[in-house]
């Protein structure tokens, strides 16, 4: 198992705010992580960013959520 931070900024486009939580995982794969705690509704894009770090945009019915993993 691989170790992440993982930081989740959470932007309510209906609302107007934003929040952010950081948190520590272990996961073997990020691809599924994502599959497991993003509903099926929503659109995801991935990114794998110079550093090593992957970052997927996700998009919910107005709600628009990115989840930075570095790996530890």
């Amino acid at each position: 198992m691989k170790k992440y931070e993982l930081i989740r900024e959470i932007n309510d486009m209906c609302r107007g705010k934003m929040d952010s939580q950081i948190s520590e995982i272990e996961c073997e794969d990020l691809d599924t992580f994502m599959k497991e705690h993003v509903s099926r509704a929503a659109t995801c894009e991935k990114t794998v960013l110079e550093n090593g770090s992957v970052t997927y945009d996700v998009m919910t019915n107005g709600l628009k959520e990115k989840y930075t993993f570095s790996e530890i």
